[in-house]
């Protein structure tokens, strides 16, 4: 199972990391399921699938959602492309599981999806422009930021303020600060590895970040 673009941390797998990654598929016989939900959310690199490696279409699950790409995460409208011997299974466990999505928001989607080229145009330019201000703000205010080349988020080292770990550095953060950030540590498998992180969105409006920067600038101090 992979993730590009990857939440929480930006990154994005090359085609010789996933030329590399199907090699060991095809040798091992293993199926691989990609969640791409971020796709069009590819700033710093051309977004490449799992399924267009040679090879690797017949043995891919390709996950995506509405929910990213249109802004419509509360929908929890999604999909999975795969060949037929892989889709069986899928369709199988969906009527036990979600079953089906009401009419109108199939409809929705359907429309959403016929959105022109022009809307995801628009779309990274103004993430892009969000992404540089809090970026440049997240720097300002003393964080030790690291790149993001896919998603809308991005990751910082909260460790320059003297806090022990990311919880209590976000509960320092929603109490003094007025600014709501997410402890890293939680995808962690052993959250000791993720500790030193905070995770920021810049999927706001460009008036809540401004604020938001000016807040941690202004009240934050390096310990």
């Amino acid at each position: 199972m992979i993730n590009t673009p990857h939440n929480p941390t930006g990154k994005m797998f090359t085609r010789e990391e996933l030329e590399f990654i199907a090699t060991l598929c095809k040798e091992n016989d293993v199926l691989l399921f990609a969640d791409e939900v971020y796709d069009k959310l590819a700033f710093e690199a051309e977004h490449i699938s799992m399924a267009s490696i040679p090879g690797m279409y017949e043995r891919t699950v390709t996950l995506n959602s509405l929910g990213k790409t249109f802004s419509l995460t509360g929908w929890k409208i999604g999909w999975a492309i795969a060949p037929p011997h892989l889709t069986w299974g899928l369709r199988q466990a969906h009527s036990f599981l979600t079953f089906a999505t009401c009419t109108p928001m199939q409809a929705a989607a359907a429309a959403a999806l016929r959105a022109p080229d022009s809307y995801y145009e628009e779309l990274k330019r103004d993430y892009g422009a969000k992404k540089a201000l809090l970026l440049e703000g997240l720097k300002a205010a003393g964080f030790i930021v690291y790149p993001s080349s896919g998603t809308y988020f991005i990751m910082v080292d909260h460790t320059p303020f003297g806090f022990d770990n990311d919880i209590e550095f976000c509960e320092y953060l929603i109490r003094e600060v007025g600014v709501v950030a997410i402890p890293p540590s939680v995808f962690y498998l052993n959250p000791e590895d993720g500790k030193n992180l905070v995770r920021f969105t810049f999927c706001k409006d460009d008036d809540t970040l401004k604020a938001a920067v000016e807040r941690m600038k202004t009240k934050l101090r390096k310990k």
